[in-house]
């Protein structure tokens, strides 16, 4: 039963090669993303995390205040290759912006406040794994993409897209995830030995 959940994040890669198209019906992508985040986990079942999907010119507005806050204060070489990288995700069909509710999370620490440093902690865990999970759904049905952290944690960006957008100042940025179809396959990855990540101790 395990093995096909295993081959699905086998199969997903950051794929940087994507292009401004969607194999994918907005409709699918909303259900995905909806789904993803319903059912991925979070400590006390406490729902912290939250996504917003834009495509088409929401995404270019997503981009450009990228794309300002980026670039700013660069200048020559350091500029061009700024604005050549948000370029390059820009070009993309839509992107899924990952957050935090900080209001929950400050709610069920005060509720219990004994665990007031682990649920920092906690809240970075279920990041993570609705990342995953919206990344490994897309490659599934076909996409690429690859999960951004630059520029996410800017707190004058965060605010300029809180305000574009309308959402809660108590959302705080995790990632950003631009995906469309894929122009070129994604790079191989290479591995370590897993005999130095993993260890195994039977009785």
């Amino acid at each position: 039963m395990s093995d096909a959940y295993l081959a699905a994040i086998a199969v997903r890669r950051s794929n940087y090669a994507i292009t401004n198209k969607s194999s994918v019906p907005d409709e699918k992508l909303e259900a995905i993303v909806k789904k993803a985040v319903l059912h991925s986990p979070t400590s006390f079942n406490i729902q912290s995390s939250r996504a917003v999907l834009v495509t088409g010119a929401a995404n270019t507005k997503l981009w450009n205040l990228i794309a300002a806050s980026n670039s700013k204060g660069l200048e020559g070489e350091a500029k061009v290759a700024a604005e050549a990288k948000t370029a390059h995700f820009a070009g993309g069909y839509g992107s899924v912006l990952f957050f935090e509710d900080q209001a929950v999370i400050e709610a069920i620490t005060a509720k219990i406040p004994v665990y007031t440093k682990q649920f920092p902690v906690w809240s970075t865990n279920a990041a993570g794994i609705l990342h995953a999970n919206v990344w490994t759904a897309f490659t599934l049905e076909g996409l690429g993409a690859t999960l951004q952290h630059n520029g996410a944690y800017s707190d004058e960006l965060v605010a300029d897209i809180q305000k574009a957008f309308g959402l809660p100042s108590t959302w705080t940025s995790t990632a950003i995830l631009p995906f469309g179809d894929p122009a070129a396959p994604p790079a191989e990855k290479s591995f370590g030995p897993i005999e130095e990540r993993v260890k195994v101790f039977k009785a």
